[in-house]
């Protein structure tokens, strides 16, 4: 299992006329390529506003969120931004590889 922290970044910017804005739901997908329940963030998270905390498989993938700003009517607003984990992704599955052997022969 691995823990994700996710954070919005958040910039203050005018509303299209007749939107109100609601909340930014985040869809985490997680290093077994796995996609998580969608959270909710509203800015009243503690410690931390806009961000949320959530347990993922391990994998070989790099773990990814995409934020999307929702209206009340739960409509987007604007584009929605997905941040990748920056590294070489989740940990890679391992075998025993063969690195060599013996023979006998009688």
């Amino acid at each position: 299992m691995t823990t994700i922290v996710v954070t919005a970044t958040k910039t203050l910017t005018l509303l299209p006329t007749g939107i109100l804005f609601a909340s930014t739901q985040a869809v985490v997908t997680d290093n077994s390529g796995a996609v998580l329940p969608a959270v909710s963030l509203n800015g009243s998270e503690t410690p931390t506003p806009w961000s949320a905390t959530l347990t993922g498989a391990t994998g070989p993938n790099e773990a990814s969120v995409t934020f999307t700003d929702l209206d009340t009517n739960g409509n987007p607003i604007g584009s929605p931004v997905t941040v990748t984990e920056s590294g070489t992704g989740g940990q890679p599955g391992t075998f025993q590889a063969t690195t060599g052997g013996t023979i006998t022969v009688s």
